[in-house]
C-alpha cells in the first residue's frame, strides 16, 4: 500500500541505501549525464542530510510502498537577501511510477508546506531538457528568473 508521508531522519533511515542509489540516478540523468556520478559523491550528500533534517530547515516528503523507497521531494527553507525562501532541492521517482502525477502531488505538498512555513517565495531549478518538469513547474505557477550558463576549462 502506498504511503505519501514528509518524514523525519529516523523513518528516513532505513531507506537511506535506496536514497543513495536513486541521487546517482538523479544527478547522473538530470544534472551531469557526461559524468560518471561516483557513489561517494551520493553518500555525502545523504549523510548531509541528517544534520540538514535534525536542524529542522530541511524538510523529506516520500512515496513508501512497503520496504520500497518509490520517490522523493526533499527541500529546504533559506533567506534569499530578505525572503523566507522554500528551496526545492530534489524531486525524483522511479521509472514504473513515472506518469501517474505524482510529481504534481508533491509539488502541490510541497507548496502547502511551504505557506505554513510561512514562506515568502519557491524556487528551484531543473535543466533544459528535462521539459516534463519544465511543464510541471510551470503548470503550478513557477516562472524562470535566472538561466545558469557554464563553460568546461578541462
Amino acid at each position: 500500500m502506498l504511503q505519501f508521508k514528509w518524514m523525519d531522519w529516523d523513518e528516513l533511515t532505513p531507506y537511506l541505501e535506496q536514497l543513495v542509489e536513486l541521487e546517482i540516478e538523479l544527478t547522473q540523468k538530470y544534472h551531469y549525464p557526461d559524468m560518471n556520478i561516483p557513489r561517494s559523491f551520493a553518500e555525502d550528500r545523504v549523510k548531509k542530510l541528517e544534520t540538514h533534517m535534525k536542524s529542522g530547515n530541511t524538510f523529506f516528503w516520500a512515496i513508501i510502498d512497503g520496504d520500497n523507497l518509490l520517490g522523493y521531494y526533499w527541500a529546504y527553507i533559506s533567506i534569499f537577501i530578505n525572503l523566507k525562501r522554500w528551496n526545492l532541492r530534489s524531486l525524483m521517482f522511479r521509472n514504473e511510477i513515472k506518469g501517474q502525477g505524482y510529481g504534481i502531488l508533491a509539488i502541490q505538498t510541497g507548496l502547502q508546506k511551504a505557506i505554513e512555513l510561512g514562506c515568502d517565495e519557491v524556487a528551484t531549478e531543473y535543466v533544459p531538457w528535462n521539459k516534463p518538469m519544465a511543464q510541471m513547474l510551470e503548470k503550478n505557477g513557477y516562472i524562470p528568473s535566472r538561466i545558469e550558463v557554464v563553460k568546461k576549462l578541462k
